[in-house]
């Protein structure tokens, strides 16, 4: 009988120990989708480099927009809609500088035009 009480003690504490482990997981998969996107190499006033940014926004907004998307089973979020919501996160998160920069690189550029 002694042997028996012991066993059961063990399972019962390894059980006891199991549950909150299994809540952690729970919990780490419930996290957010995040997205990092690099913005530090780029130089947003030149145009192709602007466009390098906009691809990658693009590109991990897809992403993640799918993640989203795809866990919440009655999502009735448009991944359009998503990405638009991401690329605005995007413009809020980047510095005065950097917002500026991209504006004049979204700006045509003054042609000149000879007379005669």
């Amino acid at each position: 009988m002694r042997k028996f009480m012991t066993s059961l003690t063990a399972v019962a504490t390894f059980t006891l120990a199991a549950v909150p482990a299994l809540g952690l997981l729970q919990n780490a998969h419930a996290a957010e989708p995040t997205a990092r996107i690099l913005v530090g190499d780029l130089n947003l006033s030149d145009p192709a480099q602007a466009a390098v940014l906009r691809t990658r926004v693009d590109t991990q907004g897809q992403a993640l927009c799918r993640q989203v998307i795809g866990r919440e089973i009655r999502s009735n979020i448009r991944e359009a809609d998503c990405l638009a919501q991401i690329r605005l996160d995007v413009r809020r998160q980047l510095t005065a500088a950097q917002r500026a920069d991209l504006r004049r690189s979204a700006a045509p550029s003054s042609l000149q035009v000879a007379s005669r």
